[in-house]
This record gives structure tokens, sequence and C-alpha cells, in this order.
């Protein structure tokens, strides 16, 4: 079952990424990052340079990956080992993610903390992180203005970048407390990097931590200039303070909305197919998005998210530029107008209206001893009046009169042509227009006489 990960997307994650496309040259930026971009590169330096973890290769670290990604819904990344003393834990790649973790890390926090680690590196892959933040690295450390495209990398860009990354990190973290169903580990691991090696015998306390991160908090949201102070102290770094990273972990654990996606991930990938179906499922986008898409793969969206009532009805009525296949509207019980992100039952009926044409045969068993018009009257304007009232005739339109109009020779007049028809007194109808086969079809055509 997919995993709607945008529901624990961290507010400031969204508006950075917004905010950071936004800025002029970021496209230009991108496109030539796309041109000498190459995922190869780094599978050649991870298979060259590091330890790749597997079943057979430190199995009790690699070993802990797969919960991970199945709760997450995600596939296994290769995951590699990097000779750094200097504790860290990064992503990277695009189509095909990767986790490295340095030996660092694995010095400094115990290895009841690196589920956490891992859960917190998944979260990217999960929310799409990786290709811009890959980029962003790159960006910061200088090496897009080596590879020539120093002129596109500004300073605005590289503040954005940055910011976008330590946001981004929030929803990483909480990736990590959805997985461990409680803030307290990931606290720790802020903890320890913070100062607090697995070496040192001293006893730390997470509530004393805790207290230094509200502090923090209040320092500078109390204070502009603090505020001011932090962002020219801080503006350049792609990982948000481990204090602030601790306190907004902890916060958010303490909200309904929290516990309502751990009760959403512990049904979705626990209880599976046998779930209650009064449990509650967040939608992916609003009913705006999903107007014009295919209804098929409409449908497949809310069934691979656990709605266990969805039906897709069609209609005839369409839209101005509406092709087949369209969706026309979608409602979740009573309603057509829902909010992305929003949260419904499962058992919820989701009706998906698309537009049909009706068959040729929908087509006469609607229509049920009527008969079809051959031709549209602006299309028999003009035409030969023996022609027409073939096809009419053909059709099965028994009451056909012809009347002739005699008129003078001109230089657009043409001899038998039709100027003028009506069914049933109609003078304007289009082809394929429904009437009874007795409707009046009444002919008037042009007769040239010489003076």
């Amino acid at each position: 079952m997919a995993m709607n990960t945008s529901v624990f997307m961290h507010d400031s994650d969204k508006a950075a990424l917004q905010a950071l496309k936004a800025i002029p040259g970021f496209t230009q930026l991108l496109k030539g990052f796309m041109s000498i971009w190459n995922e190869r590169q780094f599978q050649l330096l991870n298979m060259s340079s590091r330890l790749r973890l597997s079943e057979k290769q430190m199995s009790k670290y690699y070993d802990m990956l797969p919960p991970i990604c199945k709760k997450l819904g995600i596939e296994i990344p290769d995951l590699y080992i990097e000779l750094d003393v200097s504790p860290n834990s990064y992503t990277s790649g695009d189509t095909k993610p990767f986790i490295v973790m340095t030996s660092g890390l694995l010095e400094t926090l115990p290895d009841e903390l690196i589920p956490t680690v891992l859960a917190h590196e998944c979260g990217h892959i999960a929310c799409h992180h990786v290709l811009y933040s890959t980029m962003g690295r790159m960006i910061l450390k200088g090496v897009l203005g080596l590879s020539g495209f120093s002129a596109l990398v500004t300073t605005p860009l590289q503040i954005a970048f940055a910011y976008w990354m330590r946001c981004s990190e929030f929803s990483a973290d909480r990736a990590a407390v959805l997985y461990d169903g409680t803030p307290d580990k990931m606290v720790e691991v802020c903890m320890r990097l913070a100062g607090y090696d697995k070496d040192i015998v001293a006893d730390a306390s997470v509530a004393a931590f805790m207290e230094q991160a509200k502090d923090y908090k209040e320092l500078v949201t109390n204070s502009t200039w603090d505020k001011t102070l932090e962002f020219l102290m801080f503006s350049q770094y792609d990982h948000p303070l481990t204090a602030l990273r601790a306190y907004e972990c902890n916060e958010w654990s303490d909200t309904k909305q929290f516990k309502k996606i751990q009760l959403y991930l512990n049904e979705n990938h626990f209880v599976n197919d046998f779930s209650p179906a009064s449990r509650e499922i967040p939608v992916r986008e609003s009913s705006k998005f999903y107007i014009g898409k295919d209804y098929n793969e409409v449908e497949s969206v809310f069934k691979s998210d656990g709605f266990i009532s969805v039906k897709a009805v069609k209609t005839a009525e369409k839209g101005l530029f509406t092709k087949s296949g369209q969706v026309i509207s979608v409602s979740i019980g009573e309603s057509n107008s829902f909010e992305k992100d929003s949260w419904h039952r499962s058992d919820s009926e989701i009706i998906i209206t698309y537009y049909e044409p009706l068959s040729t045969e929908e087509l006469a068993t609607l229509h049920s001893g009527r008969i079809q018009a051959p031709d549209s009257a602006k299309k028999c304007i003009g035409r030969s009046y023996q022609d027409v009232v073939q096809e009419f005739s053909d059709a099965g339109f028994t009451q056909i009169v012809i009347e002739k109009q005699d008129v003078k020779k001109g230089l657009l007049t043409k001899n038998l042509a039709i100027s003028k028809i009506t069914i049933k007194g109609q003078l304007q109808f289009a082809k394929g227009d429904w009437f009874e086969p007795d409707s009046l079809v009444r002919i008037i055509y042009q007769n040239i006489i010489n003076e």
C-alpha cells in the first residue's frame, strides 16, 4: 500500500521549497545541473572507495534497513560506510538513491540509535528530497561553480538552498519519530551529536537538553536582534541546530496530527487488507487536482492508498475541451470539494466521474425509434438538393418536402443548390441530431431562370 509522506512533511519544508523554486535563476540552474549530472559517477565512487553493507557485510547494520523501508513505503537503497571521523550520515542520488554513514557516526552513537538515523535518511527518500539536496550540497561546497555554473550560483540561491535543506531535515526527523513511535530516540541522537559521545562516562540528562532547546527557542523568538543574528550566523548551514531539531520533534509528537499519522502508518503496513473499514486515510491531492486526469490513474491512486469503496462513473456530458477518459469530478461522501492531505474514512464512497462519449449501440438505445440527421444544416446549404434528398431518405426520413425557388443567375448563384433546409421548423441542426422519422424535412432549392 502506498505511503502519503506529504501528511508528515514539515510546513517549513514545503514553504521553503516553493520559495526556492520561485527565485530567479533556479530553473536555469536546475537545467544546467541536470546537463552535467551523472548518477553513475556516485555509484563508481561508492563501489570503489566505500564499504557496501549487505546480508554478508556488517549485516547487523544492514538488517536494520528493510523494516524501515517497508514502513515508509520505499525500496531498499544501497547502504555504505565511509571512513570519516566526523559523525554524519547523508543520502544522495536521484533515480537510485543511496545512504552513507561515516565511521565516526558508528563510534559516536550506540547501536540502538542507528535505526533512528537510517529512518531519518529514508525519510529524505520518501519525501523526494534527494535530487535537490544532492544539488544543494554541490552548490554549498562550490562544486557547481567549478563546473562552469558560477554565474548561475547567486547568493540568494545559495541562501535559499541552505534554508530549504535545513527545513527538509525537520521532515526527515519526523519520519524517524514515526518509525520509532516516540521522539525519545531522535532527541537522544540530537543530544549525542551535540556533544554526548557514547564513550563519555558522565551521565547526560535529556530533560536538561530539552530545557536548553526550549530556552534557545524563546531566545530567538522573543528578540528581533537574536533572530537576525541567528540568520547571519547560520544562513549557509545545511542542517538545523541539534537543539532545535530535538525541540521540533518533541513538540510535534504531542500533536493530534502525530497520533493520527502513527495510527495510519501502523494500520497501513501491519493490518494490511484486514484493516477496519472505519480507519482514516489522507488524500494525496485536492479535488481540483484530479480534474482532467485519466480516470484509471485516479482510481488506482485512491485504491492504492487504501480506500475500499472507489467507483468510476462515466458521463456523456463534457466541457469544451474534455477528452475521452478525463475526470470531470471526484467526490468523497457527500462532498466534491476536498483539500490535499485531508483525512477521510477508508470506507468513504469515492465517485470518480469521467467523460466517455456514448457508443453507437448506447445512442440507439437512448433514442429508440428515432433517427439521425445525416448532415448539418450548414453543410447542406449550397449542395445539390437531389443528393441531400437521397441522404435524408436513406437515413429514414419519410416526410421530405421540396420547394423550388426561382432566381436570376448571379455571380454566386448555383442551379439546383439548396438555399434553405429545416427539420421540424429548425433552421439550425447538427449532423447526428436525433428526430422522429416522420419529422417534416423542408428543402428549398434555387432554380435559375432566363430573363
